[in-house]
């Protein structure tokens, strides 16, 4: 037994209706109580040698604790990241300086939130930082660059 069976069709009416078929289905995922899309942002902090209190307090007894600005971005729903960045004028920084920078108030920060990140340059004095390779090896790590405006090939000469 061989069962067929046409369908009659107009072409000129079946588009539009596949057409309305297919709009139903996207018109399905709109609903007004959907939540708010929230905005996130960025946000850094650029500070130098004199203006590390922006990032960690250090009471009278050594003790550190994170500032309260960053207290503020880390717990700000809308930030989604906070990058340190270094200003110019750290050619004063001998190795001891640039390990004291690290362990008492970088490693801290970072252990502190996972929304901080690093950006920008350290210019510290020629030198310096490879004295202690993990120093280095660490702020490359984070996403510092050292010294860079003396390996970019367009700012040798104008530091000559």
């Amino acid at each position: 037994m061989k069962l067929k069976k046409i369908f009659p069709y107009n072409i000129k009416k079946a588009l539009p209706v596949l057409g309305l078929a297919g709009a139903s289905l996207f018109m399905a995922g709109c609903n007004k109580d959907d939540e708010p899309i929230t905005l996130t942002r960025e946000v850094e902090i650029t500070f130098d040698q004199d203006e590390v209190a922006l990032l960690m307090h250090i009471d009278g007894n050594g003790n550190t604790r994170v500032s309260d600005l960053v207290k503020y971005y880390d717990s700000d729903p809308n930030v989604q990241a906070i990058y340190v960045v270094p200003k110019e004028g750290w050619g004063n920084f001998v190795y001891g300086a640039i390990q004291n920078l690290r362990t008492r108030c970088l490693e801290p920060l970072f252990l502190y939130s996972d929304k901080i990140h690093a950006r920008g340059d350290f210019d510290f004095r020629r030198g310096e930082a490879s004295k202690v390779p993990e120093d280095s090896l660490w702020y490359v790590s984070k996403g510092w660059t050292i010294n860079k405006y003396r390996t970019a090939p367009e700012s040798k000469a104008k530091h000559r």
